[in-house]
């Protein structure tokens, strides 16, 4: 039960991953002068170098806000909580969040399984030179890692006024030769995000935990160059260069220069140039920027011009609009030398045509060269620039568009986002299809901060050309933004759908060349955009065509759609569409693996079989789920890209990227992609939260490791390792067979060789050699020290993962949870502290620290509830720890406020899981396959479902009803009817694929004990517990296919299962440890199967000797339990845990035996559908409190039973009880007490012995001290009834109150608030002793006077304890709905002799309220008088606890023999019922 979070799996997820700055950083070393003017263009001048913003990977913002904030309908906001695996703890539960950023309950996705990091180095981030070869994109500089800048890249002015004025600064300090190519170990991933102004559950500011990067950045700046880079603004390890501009038309788009000047000329004119053979008489608007302008000299550095505000250039005379004229002229023109192209040409040298178009000479171009090194900074150079570019346009008459272009972008970097939209619009008045002048414009308005024509503009030049990557980046960019995942996705999704058109007619549109062809009648149909002009104007794209990514675009370029399809694929899945991103994921793994026409699973069968061959283990690829999986050690995994892709491993997909950069980008995506695919088919299949819409692996582990294994050979990520653990560790069985020979070597003590524990370590252990500081590996590594007993090293790692992140909510959680069990309480509050400190939002620290404080009645801050009944919650603790009547406040307040909140909200979120899946399924073809009659009331029935709350618990509960009926069916036919079972007749019902596994609440029913709930909210968690449990096993691998066999009737006895963890030195084990043996062998033929190993205690042996069979099921899977119950033709299987720590309830949602029952091991409803019977009594549950439809037997009662209706708040049990003539509860003592072998003495000699005990324990007490004491732990004592025992400590002069140090650090807590609350002199009466061993706690409970029960959890055990022992014991039944406040109550009755005299004393020993319980207790303390010191005694006590005495050996309770004959009289008419087709309730 106190098992801990594992990240794969929900650490959703929630992962504080290492930061990854990632900016626009300048080049190393000098820019070749071919590209200086270039480079210049992408400086954002108003910011320093030093000073840019530096994006860190992983913002941390108030997703809560931002959702609040967001324009979603709210039907379209994510779920955020149904989507959360939790697991048990005592504390609460665990969000296996799997990466470890923080969970927000009210309002957030819950965590997934593993969060892939960004690039763990903080080397990192490259630039790319546009135009430059392509080598230089292989360069990587990096900049200081951590710097707090401004949200916007070029918006911050103040930032500019505070840039260093040193020139040497930018050369020296901040630019520092970069690593390579993050080595294997790091998780080079695409991450775009910006650290703050970003919010919502999408891209950049996304705050829900995925598997996967966010893949947009904000949109800053102007759209990339025609030839941006290899792959588009993004980088393999995560930097972001927003700010390239596209100067020129995309070659591949633009009429070539001819046909153009051609287009332009007169009939006269052609005919010339065709006799002539000319073709560059007249202007063009179309050249290579590079043979247009001379080159800059190269600068090293910015000087101090560099931090004037925007709006000095827009004053100065360099600013002058360029539709006005240039304020330079030309006569200013005077240097002989001009510098073209990287070469000196002389005052006679000849200039390319376009200058002399343009009446420019050499005298001008050497002019320029020399003013411009005449002591310019780049600042100036650029100003200068735009002076000879602006006389250049107006000399082409405003139809050189390149130069136009150029102007613009030159404007942009200097911020006069003003001249650059007049820049552009220049050039879209001659060329209003220029794409690159469009997408320009674009970012020019939006750093005007005019976000819709920004829209408009980007939309309308993603309309004109789909395969223009820049625009639709930045499109989608500005969308996640503005917190529109959706349209991002759909504007996505656009662009596919147009290229796939595309591809299909691409020799068509190879043949044109016309300047703006159109799609408007292509299959345009699934556009998402309405537009009433056509869609596109598809410029033919020339070079290679991929024909294996499926897209009209060039082969080069399948980098840039993997990076477009992967962040659709993360969009959707921070949308919640898990079947939507999976399918996106394998579109970008198939596209990078060259086999898109295949599918998915030609790609698992290819690595499937490669592996086959080399284990020889495997046949052919099949679709049987029942195949073990492949088990290799990490470093035989790393092999599988060479495997698979002959010979070296390379992805054919993207062959034709053209540099080493590019492919290592594409292959860090491919490899994400697989991971994210692996993830969340890992959802699908196993317990995690994964989304009602998430696909479900088809085959199980095996294939779902095989996306793992070709991941993580083509990048070694820890990420990849610790999700692979992760699901390794969930393969129980071992596979010797299949494992590498290394397997055996180097075995951890308790795990068993070659199994997939063993695995789960060995890959922990790789990820950490790849990143020792991973501090979710040291996490996960914990946790399954602690699943296989280690504590002792989960705590060390634990303590590791809190060393690598101090404020690692989920780690501090685990670490807490672990030293709690080593009994180190003050530990453990000290770390859930600070779990709540790094995030006060995350539920699982928030309750487990509220259990903590609790454990040790700490109530410091603990406030209250109120609007209650004043039977619960009446009275509060304020921070002070001064206590007030919480029936006077009106407002609830401080810790256990929030835990109750957290129910509520939790409880109403689950109410919506599965709503939607009626729509996923005709009802009908669903009846049918149950194999159902009633079939239109059932039908009916299921359309009233739909939509409603709770949709998805009816179809589990119809389900797992089926499953019974056909159980008994299955019975009857072969039993009763004598008919033959056909296999088809026995098919397992199964769950609707879109159903996935639902969340457990933060609060456990267990600890719903002494929390101030209501009916209600307690039924409700149970249920969601039983849900839960219900949907894990159904969708089990190991579950077969069809309803395991029911035994044959009973020949002559009844086999009676019984399973526990608790056949151990435990309180079970105390109460039951004879009855196996008691059973008649002619009615009842019990079997044990105990999960926990033997500690070698008496009461273990005794089980293991007088059970007729007992089988140590210790190291079993949940399967093979499963199987040997079936094998052992078990009738009814007993549940004896319930909902504590070590249950195994897996085994009973399988529904091995026809009939299952749950009794001694938890005290309230497990409200699920695998509980038939509880055994109890009148008192410990009311007739008044069960659910009035009480049936359940089949399919018509389920419908119709009320079961998760939410207008009865009064019922809490949903099962059938057998009401027992006695007391339900079982109890050992006549056989096992200390002194139930001894001679029975007289009640003289009991009194001897009772005050000579007294004077050992209290030699100091006065004779005439009365003693009142409670033996609970000390978690069940709360601020009401600590405030009745003080009153009654003050109101009783001569008594003293006994308490346990259960545990110790309780003792100090309880002592102080006695002092705040009444004083030093009642104070000073509470005494403690240590906790003694069972026989001696027995013995001395003799020595108290009267035992105080705690209403709000009763004593149980220890109730039976002190009732043997003859001491008087006082209760409150405080609630009617919680059977754990009313077990005292039905083991005092049981206790007590039957007739008049026994009547009187349950009057005068169950109260009904608190007022009479402090009444009772003062009433019976100050009655009874102790006149000699020989302890004879009088008063009523004295008559009570003689009575009590002299019963024991006749009374119910310790009739154990008498408890079996009635327990096997339940048997049998349970039994009889199941095979008749009763239900209901059995009286005996």
């Amino acid at each position: 039960m106190d098992t801990d979070v594992a990240y794969h799996h929900q650490s959703h997820n929630l992962l504080r991953s290492p930061s990854s700055a990632y900016a626009h950083t300048p080049p190393q070393a000098p820019v070749a002068d071919h590209a200086r003017l270039r480079y210049l263009s992408t400086i954002p001048l108003n910011y320093p170098r030093s000073q840019q913003p530096v994006y860190n990977a992983h913002p941390r913002q108030n997703f809560k806000a931002s959702l609040q904030n967001s324009s979603y309908p709210y039907d379209a906001r994510p779920n955020v909580d149904e989507h959360m695996l939790r697991r048990k703890t005592p504390n609460g539960t665990l969000a296996a969040g799997y990466d470890g950023r923080p969970v927000e309950w009210a309002s957030r996705r819950p965590a997934n399984k593993h969060f892939v990091m960004p690039a763990s180095n903080t080397t990192g981030d490259a630039i790319c030179q546009p135009h430059a070869r392509h080598e230089e994109y292989d360069k990587q500089v990096t900049l200081p890692w951590n710097v707090d800048q401004p949200n916007r890249l070029f918006h911050d002015r103040q930032a500019a006024q505070r840039a260093p004025s040193s020139e040497n600064h930018w050369q020296h300090d901040m630019v520092t030769q970069a690593k390579p190519y993050p080595a294997p170990g790091l998780d080079s991933v695409l991450y775009q995000g910006s650290p703050s102004n970003l919010h919502g559950p999408y891209a950049s500011g996304q705050q829900i935990p995925m598997v996967m990067q966010p893949m947009w950045p904000p949109c800053v700046g102007i759209t990339s160059l025609n030839h941006p880079g290899p792959y588009g603004p993004y980088w393999p390890n995560g930097a972001f260069v927003p700010y390239r501009p596209a100067p020129v038309r995309d070659p591949r788009f633009q009429t070539p220069l001819d046909d153009l000047v051609h287009h332009n000329m007169t009939q006269d004119q052609r005919q010339q140039n065709r006799r002539t053979g000319s073709n560059v008489q007249y202007p063009s608007h179309r050249y290579p920027p590079e043979k247009v302008l001379p080159q800059l000299p190269q600068r090293t550095s910015f000087q101090s011009q560099n931090t004037q505000n925007n709006h000095n250039f827009r004053t100065s005379k360099h600013g002058a609009d360029p539709y006005e004229g240039d304020p330079i002229s030309y006569q200013d023109i005077n240097n002989d030398n001009c510098l073209l192209n990287g070469r000196v040409l002389g005052p006679d040298a000849t200039l390319p045509e376009p200058y002399k178009l343009l009446g420019m000479s050499s005298k001008h171009g050497s002019l320029l060269k020399t003013q411009m090194d005449q002591g310019q900074s780049p600042t100036g150079n650029a100003v200068y620039a735009i002076q000879i570019l602006s006389q250049l346009c107006q000399q082409s008459g405003w139809r050189w568009t390149d130069g136009m272009l150029l102007g613009g972008c030159l404007a942009y970097g200097l911020g006069d986002y003003t001249k650059a939209f007049k820049w552009y619009s220049k050039v879209l008045s001659c060329d209003p299809n220029n794409v690159e002048a469009i997408s320009n414009l674009a970012a020019t308005l939006l750093s005007l901060d005019h976000r819709q024509e920004a829209e408009e503009y980007w939309l309308r030049s993603v309309k004109l050309r789909p395969s223009y990557f820049e625009a639709v980046e930045h499109l989608v960019g500005m969308y996640c933004e503005d917190h529109r995942g959706r349209e991002a996705v759909q504007l996505i999704q656009f662009v596919e759908h147009s290229l796939e058109a595309l591809s299909e007619q691409e020799n068509e549109f190879a043949s044109e060349k016309s300047t703006s062809p159109s799609i408007a009648n292509t299959k345009s149909s699934r556009s998402v955009y309405r537009s009433e002009e056509p869609l596109y104007d598809c410029r033919s794209i020339s070079g290679p065509i991929s024909g294996s990514s499926g897209y009209s675009i060039p082969s080069s370029d399948n980098g840039r759609m993997l990076s477009l399809i992967h962040g659709k694929g993360n969009m959707l899945y921070a949308l919640g569409d898990n079947a939507g991103a999976a399918k996106a994921f394998e579109t970008a793994i198939l596209i990078g693996s060259g086999q898109r026409h295949l599918g998915i699973r030609s790609l698992i069968g290819r690595i499937l079989s490669v592996f086959a061959k080399r284990t020889g283990s495997y046949g052919p690829w099949s679709n049987n789920a029942a195949d073990e999986p492949i088990l290799l050690m990490p470093e035989d995994a790393l092999e599988t890209s060479k495997l698979v892709f002959l010979p070296y491993g390379n992805l054919p997909g993207l062959e034709d990227v053209p540099t080493n950069m590019a492919r290592r980008a594409g292959i860090s995506i491919v490899s994400n992609s697989l991971l994210s695919l692996a993830k969340i088919y890992q959802d699908g299949m196993s317990s995690s939260g994964a989304t009602a819409t998430g696909p479900r692996a088809t085959s199980g582990v095996k294939e779902i490791l095989a996306l793992y294994y070709l991941s993580l050979s083509l990048q070694p990520s820890p990420s990849t390792a610790n999700n692979v653990g992760i699901l390794l560790a969930s393969v129980q069985q071992p596979a010797m067979s299949k494992a590498s020979p290394r397997l055996v070597q180097g075995l951890t003590p308790g795990v068993v060789p070659g199994s997939g524990i063993q695995l789960a370590l060995a890959y922990y252990q790789y990820g950490l050699n790849l990143d020792s500081r991973h501090a979710h590996l040291y996490t996960n590594l914990g946790s399954l020290f602690k699943d296989i007993g280690q504590l002792g090293s989960a705590i060390k790692m634990y303590e590791q993962a809190v060393q690598c992140d101090g404020s690692f909510d989920i780690a501090l959680a685990n670490l807490a949870n672990a030293v709690k069990d080593q009994g180190r309480i003050s530990d453990a509050i000290h770390y859930y502290r600070r779990a709540v400190k790094a995030n006060p939002d995350f539920a699982e620290a928030v309750c487990g620290l509220a259990n903590a404080l609790n454990s040790v009645c700490n109530w410091h801050g603990r406030g209250g509830v109120t609007g209650l009944s004043p039977r619960r919650d009446r009275w509060h603790v304020d921070e002070k720890g001064m206590l007030y009547d919480g029936q006077a406040s009106t407002h609830p307040s401080g810790w256990i406020e929030r835990v109750v909140a957290i129910v509520d909200t939790q409880l109403s979120q689950g109410e919506g899981w599965g709503r939607g899946v009626l729509q996923s399924i005709e009802p009908e073809r669903f009846l049918r396959e149950l194999r159902l009659s009633h079939s239109l009331e059932l039908t009916k029935t299921m359309q009233d479902w739909a939509g409603k709350p709770w949709e998805g618990a009816r179809v589990v509960r119809l389900i797992e009803r089926a499953t019974k009926r056909l159980g008994w069916q299955s019975y009857r036919n072969k039993y009763v009817h004598r008919r033959s079972n056909q296999v088809f007749d026995r098919t397992r019902p199964q769950l609707p694929a879109a159903l996935a596994v639902p969340t457990a609440p933060t609060v456990l029913p267990f600890h719903t004990f002494t929390c101030p709930l209501s009916a209600k909210q307690i039924r409700k968690i149970s249920q969601r517990n039983g849900l839960r449990i219900s949907c894990s096993t159904l969708r089990a691998a190991w579950l077969p296919r069809q309803i395991y066999e029911p035994p044959p009737p009973p020949r002559p006895h009844l086999n009676v299962g019984y399973v526990s963890s608790d056949f151990n030195n435990h309180p079970l084990a105390h109460l039951m440890q004879s009855v196996f043996g008691f059973h008649d062998d002619r009615r009842v033929n019990a079997i044990c199967y105990a999960t926990t190993a033997s500690d070698g205690s008496v009461h273990r042996g005794q089980i293991e000797r007088e059970a007729p069979t007992f089988h140590d099921a210790s190291s079993w899977p949940i399967d093979r339990l499963v199987d040997q119950i079936v094998a052992d033709k078990i009738h009814i299987l007993i549940n004896l845990n319930g909902y504590t720590r070590g249950a195994k309830n897996e085994v009973f949602a399988a529904r091995p035996a026809p009939v299952q029952m749950s009794f001694m091991g938890f005290a309230g409803t497990l409200g699920a559908e695998w509980c038939d019977y509880l055994l109890a009594d009148r008192i410990a549950i009311p007739p008044q409190t069960l659910r009035p439809f009480r049936q359940n037997v089949d399919l018509i009662d389920q419908m119709s039973d009320g079961n998760n209706d939410d207008d009865q708040n009064h019922w809490i049990y949903g099962e059938n009880v057998i009401f027992t003539r006695d007391t339900f509860f079982c109890c050992d003592h006549r056989q096992s007490a200390p002194d139930a072998h001894e001679p029975e003495l007289s009640w003289a000699e009991e009194q001897k012995r009772r005050w000579r005990m007294r004077k050992e324990l209290f030699p100091s007490l006065p004779d005439d001290t009365v003693i009142l004491g409670n033996f609970n732990q000390l978690y069940k004592i709360e601020p009401t009834t600590f405030r009745t025992w003080l009153r009654i400590l003050a109101r009783t002069p001569k008594a003293v109150l006994w308490l346990l140090r259960f545990p110790d650090l309780g003792e100090t807590n309880l002592r102080e608030t006695a002092m705040l609350w009444v004083g030093a002199e009642v104070a000073s009466r509470v005494i403690f002793t240590d906790v003694a061993p069972k026989h001696q706690h027995i013995s001395r409970a003799r020595i108290c006077d009267i035992f105080l029960d705690t209403p709000e959890c009763n004593a149980h055990t220890t109730a039976a304890d002190v009732l043997w022992s003859g001491t008087p014991l006082l209760t409150f039944p405080r609630y009617e709905y919680k059977m754990c406040s009313r077990m005292a109550a039905s083991i005092l009755s049981g206790a007590l002799p039957k007739g008049p005299e026994g009547d009187a004393a349950r009057r005068d020993l169950i109260v009904h309220s608190d007022e009479e319980y402090e009444e009772r207790a003062v009433e019976l303390a100050t009655d009874l008088v102790y006149p000699s010191n020989n302890g004879k005694g009088w008063g009523r006590l004295m008559e009570l606890r003689r009575l009590l005495y002299d019963s024991r050996w006749t009374s119910a309770l310790f009739d154990t023999r008498r408890w079996v004959r009635d327990l096997e009289e339940a048997y049998e008419l349970a039994w009889k019922r199941w095979v008749d087709g009763e239900g209901g309730d059995i009286w005996l």
